[in-house]
């Protein structure tokens, strides 16, 4: 049965910018990949500092991306993401701690990608891991751009 409700879910997503290479074939081969888990508002799904072992992709509801500041007990909003926007993704490639405190501001559901199951999914279909990290590169692009614009305007 969530096999069916992650292709459901995934055919809504086909035109984010993660996914905008893939085929219904593609994600009938990701699905299995994939974990969906629903959070109650004010639920910390991860915290800065964590180890990192998953990233997610938000199906329903919100999340708030925060870091903490130079000043004690201060933080930041970085970003508040909802439906098909992708959240962890940095400590998929670097093997770091995670940079930022996500919370759920609203009862969210998100599928989970653990960097396991991508591994397995590069091993078991390459064609299909190519194209995911193709993605990933996207909207990490994207992303840089945006806060380089943001600076700009800084200075």
């Amino acid at each position: 049965m969530e096999k069916v409700q992650i292709l459901d879910i995934l055919e809504q997503l086909k035109k984010e910018k993660i996914f905008y290479l893939f085929s219904d074939e593609d994600f009938e081969h990701l699905a299995p990949f994939l974990e969906m888990v629903d959070y109650p508002k004010d639920t910390v799904i991860f915290k800065e500092g964590d180890t990192g072992d998953f990233i997610c992709f938000v199906i329903s509801g919100k999340l708030e991306v925060k870091k903490l500041t130079e000043f004690k007990g201060n933080q930041i909003i970085l970003a508040l993401l909802g439906k098909g926007a992708m959240v962890g993704e940095l400590s998929l490639f670097d093997q770091q701690y995670r940079s930022a405190t996500v919370e759920a501001v609203e009862d969210t559901t998100l599928l989970i990608l653990r960097n396991s199951a991508l591994d397995e999914l590069i091993k078991n279909h390459p064609y299909i891991g190519v194209k995911i990290l193709k993605g990933f590169i996207r909207v990490l692009s994207l992303r840089l751009r945006k806060a380089t614009e943001r600076l700009t305007t800084i200075f």
